[in-house]
């Protein structure tokens, strides 16, 4: 199945849910008093704006909770359209027992729980469904036009393990990558300057986005790019080092294995 793009994880996404949703919901049944529920909240008290004010920070309460264990879980989690849908459902459903509890307390527990949950969750669904099918479908057109707009050729689309987009630029930007561990180093020039992205992938994983952009194997823990090689040369002690042209003159080890194959295509 298709995964969620990665802009659904971000921090912002989970703060426009948080404040959007509740915002929302105060808004709809302030302007337009929808099915029962205005009758259900007034409870013949005079009660309906201030039962309205607590319900709207019961959702902004369940929805921080719920939004920022999403965001926390990001680095484990690979979500399916299908299960991101599941999430949303179970936040109203959450929401709706929060609801349900203030609710049944305030009416002294005159009605049976579960009709009270009934009502509950089907008002919740049927007004809280327009902002989430917003929110979800400008998510979506925003990660299609990103692709778009950098699904160039000369750009080096850089992926995590999870093939979530992290880092693109420019294939002649690049200066070399090194591994380490479970993670690769991207050196790369930004506006002049040495810049470095961290990458958790492995150097096997890339090894075909390398290859297919011209960066050249010199290591077992390096690729160099040799639009930028300046020199190679060997040391006293024997190493073989490539001198890159970066303003950091940086020097990146050249393994005897790979050097003949990296000197003639210098």
């Amino acid at each position: 199945m298709t995964k969620i793009p990665d802009l659904f994880y971000r921090f912002n996404v989970q703060l426009l849910h948080i404040l959007m949703i509740p915002f929302s919901f105060m808004v709809f049944v302030l302007v337009y008093r929808p099915f029962d529920l205005d009758d259900f909240l007034n409870m013949n008290r005079d009660l309906y704006a201030f039962n309205l004010t607590i319900i709207t920070c019961i959702l902004l309460v369940v929805l921080l909770i719920t939004r920022l264990s999403f965001y926390g879980l990001r680095g484990y989690m690979s979500l399916s359209y299908g299960w991101y849908i599941f999430w949303c459902c179970i936040e109203v459903f959450i929401m709706s027992h929060f609801m349900t509890l203030y609710m049944w307390l305030m009416l002294q527990h005159t009605m049976p729980y579960l009709e009270v949950l009934g009502h509950s969750f089907y008002w919740l669904t049927l007004i809280l469904i327009l902002p989430y099918v917003i929110i979800g479908l400008s998510l979506k057109f925003n990660s299609s036009s990103q692709y778009l707009e950098t699904n160039d050729d000369s750009k080096v689309r850089f992926c995590d393990e999870r093939g979530n987009l992290k880092l693109l630029v420019l294939a002649s930007n690049v200066l070399y990558i090194m591994a380490e561990e479970n993670y690769v180093h991207i050196f790369y020039l930004e506006k002049d300057k040495e810049r470095s992205y961290v990458l958790r992938n492995s150097m096997k994983n890339i090894e075909d986005i390398c290859n297919a952009n011209g960066f050249l194997r010199c290591h077992r823990s390096y690729y160099i790019n040799k639009l930028h090689v300046k020199s190679l040369r060997r040391e006293k002690e024997g190493y073989i080092i490539a001198e890159l042209d970066s303003k950091e003159k940086t020097h990146i080890p050249v393994s005897k294995k790979f050097y003949d194959g990296l000197s003639s295509l210098l």
